[in-house]
């Protein structure tokens, strides 16, 4: 016997986080969003009316980039200069992460509060051990995602450590890979599994995910960041000048461009996870004005 949940591939269009392109993945069938869930488009301000700006992408692969923007949003992530578990950095921005990081508590508790679940982390089991755990998940409608991560073989290899269990065979797992490939295991081992369990209300405000936004754009590191900015640029050499372009254009700026765009759509956006936890609308508006001046008024998709 096998019973599979259908899902939908990742990374989906500008993914740079393997781990949030993963859950939104996972995600996407326990919320129940299917293809009849219209698509609030932020350039237009109205539900999608089919324009072709987005070129053929379905209404199920809009909304599950929505839900991308959303929760590397909510969690903080979008508003540090750096990925808070990229190892090839010195020092994160965000607080509480060392190097390495790997996903630590609180940090999955609150993004799956925020996202309205309840979960079982387990580490370092195989296949074998959880098969019972997975196929309770599948037959009740969720999904798990497993990780082998530890120390990094290769610098960008947190980008793809995180695969989703989608389904079960009579001896084994389904498992979706980073980029969609998708491949049946009966043995083997992770080193993290976070199986989806249940639903539950959210217990945070939208003042608590300010908060945390706050928090994190005020940490010291963010100084510390820009003072070390302003000394690679007083000590620019012919030897140094391309790792320092590299390090300035690709991480320092891409990083934040990226991910400030994410928070732009999400706080933007009237149908998703963020939006229904205030009904102020005066903040809402004003952070929507906001950003839709700085990142969407150009017309961005």
């Amino acid at each position: 016997m096998t019973k599979e949940i259908p899902l939908h591939p990742f990374p989906c269009g500008p993914e740079s986080n393997g781990f949030f392109a993963a859950l939104a993945s996972a995600l996407v069938p326990c919320l129940k969003i299917t293809e009849d869930k219209p698509y609030w488009c932020n350039p237009k301000g109205s539900y999608c009316i089919n324009c072709g700006m987005c070129g053929d992408a379905s209404n199920i692969t809009k909304n599950r980039v929505m839900l991308y923007h959303t929760l590397i949003t909510a969690s903080g992530v979008a508003f540090t200069f750096d990925y808070p578990e990229d190892d090839t950095v010195p020092y994160h921005t965000m607080p509480n992460v060392n190097t390495p990081w790997r996903w630590e508590e609180p940090f999955i508790a609150q993004l799956m509060d925020f996202a309205g679940f309840t979960y079982e982390r387990k580490y370092n089991k195989t296949v074998k051990e959880m098969y019972g755990d997975i196929k309770k998940a599948i037959d009740a409608g969720y999904t798990a995602m497993v990780a082998n991560h530890g120390v990094w073989a290769t610098e960008l290899e947190w980008i793809s450590c995180w695969s989703v269990v989608y389904g079960y065979t009579d001896d084994g797992i389904c498992v979706m890979k980073y980029g969609g490939e998708k491949v049946t295991l009966t043995d083997g081992q992770f080193e993290d599994w976070i199986v989806i369990t249940g639903q539950k209300k959210c217990t945070q405000t939208y003042f608590d995910i300010l908060q945390r936004i706050y928090n994190i754009l005020s940490h010291p590191s963010h100084d510390k960041l820009e003072k070390e900015i302003y000394n690679d640029l007083d000590n620019v050499t012919d030897e140094n000048a391309v790792q320092l372009a590299y390090k300035l254009v690709v991480g320092i700026n891409g990083v934040p461009i990226e991910t400030r765009w994410h928070a732009a759509e999400a706080f933007i956006s009237i149908d998703n996870l963020l939006y229904p936890l205030t009904d102020n609308m005066e903040i809402k508006n004003k952070l929507k004005d906001l950003f839709f001046e700085y990142y969407i008024n150009d017309n961005s998709t």
